[in-house]
């Protein structure tokens, strides 16, 4: 009876400890949770703070409405704040440098460097009177050994040149024996050439096709008047052909009016949903 009187209180202190213990254990294995718990939220916090915050649902771009493709002649005459300020527009533009001038070869160096695209725009004869550069323009008289030598130190000088358009030229790219010229050399050196279509008599275009050179015309001439308000219009002339045939082809000049506009439209029009484009990617 003592002996049964003993065990008694032995096992209610024993489980008194064990219980104690059990209570110990669980507050130490929440403990432990709960710190791991934080931990893993702290680190879902930074790394979310890593990633920056995001609006949802996100703004999708805009549809593209048409691609624009413009070209700048007469680059080479000059190197100053207006030629320069062509080198700064936020968009993929084609500049025609003609030969013979003292900043032709820097011009053409500096545009690419700037991440623009270059070609020879190449003087040709006019049915009128032509100006300028005597040393390289093409004239309808000339045999196939003078055009070839012509254009091929036209090239030379413009070594960043990849492609071509004609400088003038209403007589010149009318004339089947310049053209078909133009197009062998081109050819020869895998080049393209952009008909700017100084006149509707022109056949620069398809005797570059006959031949196999890349090629494209211009479709919208953009500052044939030297006035802002006209320029405007006439690139949205060319923004509206870009959406109804899915590109179109400009082209404008080194000129202090046109650079204006263009810096004040390419970002309105790319919000618009066109893409500007070089006239490289237009070729057929």
């Amino acid at each position: 009876m003592n002996n049964l009187d003993l065990r008694t209180p032995i096992i209610y202190v024993l489980t008194f400890v064990i219980v104690v213990l059990l209570i110990v254990l669980k507050k130490q294995d929440d403990a432990n949770k709960n710190n791991v718990l934080q931990e893993k939220l702290e680190q879902v916090e930074t790394e979310e703070q890593s990633k920056g915050y995001e609006i949802y649902p996100k703004i999708p771009d805009p549809k593209e409405r048409g691609r624009i493709g413009i070209i700048i002649d007469d680059f080479g005459y000059r190197n100053d704040e207006v030629s320069d300020g062509f080198l700064e527009l936020d968009a993929r533009l084609t500049y025609a440098v003609i030969p013979g001038h003292a900043h032709s070869a820097s011009f053409g160096e500096k545009a690419v460097s700037a991440g623009f695209e270059v070609i020879v725009h190449m003087p040709m004869e006019n049915t009128g009177k032509t100006y300028g550069e005597e040393e390289f323009v093409l004239m309808t008289d000339m045999d196939k050994e003078t055009i070839e030598r012509r254009l091929k130190n036209a090239l030379n000088q413009i070594p960043t040149a990849i492609g071509m358009n004609n400088h003038q030229g209403s007589k010149a790219s009318a004339d089947q024996n310049v053209m078909t010229n133009v197009a062998k050399v081109l050819k020869n050196k895998n080049l393209f050439y952009i008909d700017s279509r100084t006149t509707v008599e022109t056949i620069g275009e398809t005797t570059m096709e006959v031949f196999g050179v890349p090629t494209a015309r211009r479709n919208i001439f953009l500052d044939n008047d030297n006035d802002e308000e006209k320029i405007v219009k006439q690139l949205q002339k060319l923004a509206k052909k870009a959406e109804k045939s899915g590109y179109a082809i400009g082209i404008g000049h080194v000129k202090p009016k046109t650079l204006l506009v263009l810096e004040e439209q390419i970002p309105i029009l790319k919000k618009q949903g066109f893409k500007f484009e070089f006239v490289s990617r237009m070729l057929h």
